[in-house]
């Protein structure tokens, strides 16, 4: 029999097109299954629409849907949901556009799945001390009756950069206690130059360090290069990951490599190379040399 499959989102058709498979019979009855799939990009779910599969069967008559949205507690993830509310709290980085071609990057609050704003208050702060001027919160009503907040904080791409730490703190009637996250640019390498008296002193060796800071969850991988080459000869230690401060969820460790004081002097390379699930290309570097200065 004729059905047709519509998605909507937050009740308007036309915003979303889906993909639906031929109708196929059950076994051993006179009824038939469909699947249709609809993509939608991670951004817009973290938006908190509500999602809707509206199905009808002019044949029977009928026209049934069903609704997916941020909200839905099977889907819902365990590290992002409280205790005793369903408000969640994402922080969003600014874009590579806003950061490099724009320079007008900005972070963003989110905050969803309120039942309304009572006593809702959003507060930005940064690690460095310093005025900080957030855009006007943004409150908006969805389909599912729930309220979603967002607000935005513009910061200069050089914080960022240097790996500044920003802080949203939520308060809400709903909420047995404030919802705290914690956003920077993770993680974030210092590579230090030898110290000049080890420069200056008798020993054939010289110690580069690199600290790895700003980054969660604690499982990374540091790992160094001679020449943008793996050498099984280098020699380093690297520290377990350490909890950067009391009440601060991201990590550091440092690693230090023994360098041929000969080969320092004669303009050898050296990179420190970090692997971490939070990078966008899942891997960092940076390098030094005596040549390069850098």
């Amino acid at each position: 029999m004729p059905f047709t499959v519509t998605w909507l989102v937050d009740g308007q058709k036309g915003k979303l097109d889906g993909v639906t498979e031929p109708a196929k019979r059950i076994s051993g009855n006179n009824t038939f299954s469909t699947k249709s799939t609809a993509k939608i990009t991670q951004d817009e779910w973290l938006e908190g629409k509500t999602y809707t599969c509206q199905v009808s069967h002019p044949g029977s008559g009928s026209e049934v849907q069903d609704h997916a949205t941020l909200l839905t507690p099977a889907l819902l993830s365990s590290k992002e949901t409280t205790l005793s509310s369903d408000i969640q709290v994402f922080l969003m980085p600014p874009s590579p556009a806003a950061l490099y071609v724009d320079k007008n990057p900005k972070l963003t609050c989110l905050v969803v799945s309120m039942r309304d704003d009572k006593d809702l208050q959003v507060v930005w702060s940064q690690q460095k001390p310093g005025s900080l001027n957030p855009e006007p919160l943004d409150l908006k009503e969805q389909f599912n009756e729930t309220y979603t907040a967002s607000i935005s904080l513009p910061i200069s791409t050089h914080d960022w950069e240097e790996g500044e730490t920003f802080t949203c703190k939520v308060t809400h009637s709903d909420l047995p206690a404030p919802i705290i996250k914690t956003i920077s640019k993770n993680p974030v390498i210092y590579l230090l130059h030898p110290h000049p008296e080890e420069l200056t002193s008798s020993g054939d060796t010289i110690s580069l360090t690199c600290l790895v800071r700003g980054f969660f969850p604690k499982d990374i991988t540091t790992q160094w290069q001679k020449n943008y080459k793996p050498d099984e000869n280098l020699k380093y230690i690297t520290t377990p990951p350490m909890k950067d401060g009391d009440g601060d969820s991201n990590y550091f460790l440092y690693s230090k490599l023994k360098v041929n004081k000969d080969s320092w002097n004669r303009g050898d390379t050296y990179t420190c190379m970090v692997i971490h699930e939070a990078l966008s290309t899942k891997m960092i570097q940076k390098t030094v040399s005596k040549v390069s200065g850098k």
